[in-house]
């Protein structure tokens, strides 16, 4: 059976370092890796010699820095249509592409439609977007670091759009990261009238697109995934097995997604008050079946 990697989620921001050694050799114990989350990130934005650190306390522990997440939401999205916030953004992620491949990690997911600047139209939006993967995507190839487009339960993140941008620009180092939990919500959160996923469609006026077979369609694309739980209602990001997805359809998949590079557990363990040993176990049997 494939065995991709699988690497972990963890609320690293408020941790002292030797509690950071702690939780990695933990992880390690538990046969994960680490994410290079957007905590990771923020950190070496404030210093960019911790990286050092990092590196070192990984080699200790025993784990490795597998796949990467950019930073999200406010003035780090890269559909802003705001123009002057917009290049302030990308001259941000370039320095985060670079971070990422200083880890030693060779992909790092992107949203692309988290939360749309009142007054812009979602034309705007669209226009903003493809302009910063203009800019963006020759970093990406210098850096080495494949960028991949994850789907949303939003405006602007539908398969569809996923797809047009691959289409777009036909780059190697332009792929897809599918949100088991995202997709989840997009298939079945209509059953619930006060789900996320109207509230964020009804936000911007529009009614919501629901959509069908996401994880199927995106499957040929697919570098990177990101697993976690919910019931259709609200992105709970909880361990797998307690919300409603359907993991033994998606787990083959998975498994047999031609480009799969990772998988990444996007578990919000701390808030759900989940161990680390139970985490790892948890997706180690789910995909690994031990």
């Amino acid at each position: 059976m494939k065995r991709p990697p699988l690497t972990f989620y963890h609320t690293w921001l408020p941790l002292s370092s030797g509690e950071r050694y702690r939780d990695m050799c933990e992880f390690a114990a538990g046969g994960g890796n680490i994410a290079v989350n957007v905590f990771l990130l923020q950190m070496l934005d404030a210093d960019y010699h911790l990286i050092d650190e990092l590196r070192s306390q990984a080699d200790r522990a025993g784990v490795k820095f597998v796949d990467a997440h950019a930073p999200f939401h406010a003035y780090s999205d890269i559909f802003n249509p705001v123009e002057r916030e917009r290049r302030l953004t990308v001259a941000r992620q370039k320095l985060h592409l670079a971070f990422v491949r200083d880890l030693g990690v060779g992909n790092c997911t992107f949203h692309i439609g988290s939360d749309p600047v009142a007054g812009y139209t979602l034309d705007r939006h669209r226009d903003a977007l493809y302009r910063s993967l203009d800019e963006l995507l020759p970093e990406a190839e210098k850096t080495g670091v494949v960028i991949c487009l994850e789907n949303l339960f939003r405006p602007l993140s539908s398969v569809d759009d996923l797809l047009a941008a691959l289409d777009h620009y036909q780059s190697p180092y332009l792929g897809l990261c599918l949100d088991v939990g995202h997709a989840h919500m997009k298939e079945v959160g209509m059953n619930y009238p006060e789900s996320q996923v109207r509230k964020a469609w009804r936000d911007v006026g529009l009614e919501v697109p629901w959509e069908e077979h996401i994880a199927e369609r995106m499957v040929p694309h697919i570098l990177t995934c990101h697993v976690h739980d919910n019931r259709g209602f609200h992105d709970d990001h909880d361990l797998p097995g307690r919300g409603t997805v359907d993991w033994k359809r998606i787990v083959p998949l998975l498994l047999n997604a031609p480009k799969l590079r990772s998988i990444h557990a996007e578990v919000e363990a701390v808030r759900h008050g989940v161990p680390i040993s139970e985490l790892c176990a948890t997706v180690r049997r789910l995909f690994y079946g031990d």
